[in-house]
């Protein structure tokens, strides 16, 4: 696959390390995270440890972390698409400041297990 079977909708985060947009599958429609990470201004190590990241993520399968559905490389940059995620503890957090203890609990459950996964 690659960047052709993407419909690319709109710019949801950017940083140092590229861009993040939300966008569709094609024929299957489903929403996704591509993020586009440029090669521009990286050595040949980063490319490489970029490479090496991109293999780790693709075998990752856990029900706590974003998985990722596909990615490609072109001359110019990398293409990693996950699952889309809302930014819904952020915008709680947000708006109501503090969160209830036992919803504190399980959010720190289902970290600890995701930690535990990775290590």
């Amino acid at each position: 696959m690659g960047v052709e079977d993407y419909h690319v909708i709109e710019l949801v985060g950017e940083g140092s390390f590229g861009r993040v947009y939300k966008g569709r599958r094609k024929y299957t429609g489903q929403t996704v995270a591509m993020k586009f990470i440029m090669k521009q201004g990286k050595s040949d190590k980063d490319i490489h440890s970029l490479r090496q990241e991109i293999e780790i993520l693709r075998k990752l399968k856990h029900g706590n972390i974003i998985e990722m559905l596909d990615s490609f490389e072109t001359e110019r940059e990398f293409c990693v698409v996950t699952e889309f995620a809302q930014g819904e503890l952020f915008e709680i957090l947000e708006d109501d400041k503090r969160l209830p203890e036992e919803q504190v609990q399980a959010i720190a459950k289902q970290l600890v297990k995701s930690l535990h996964y990775l290590h």
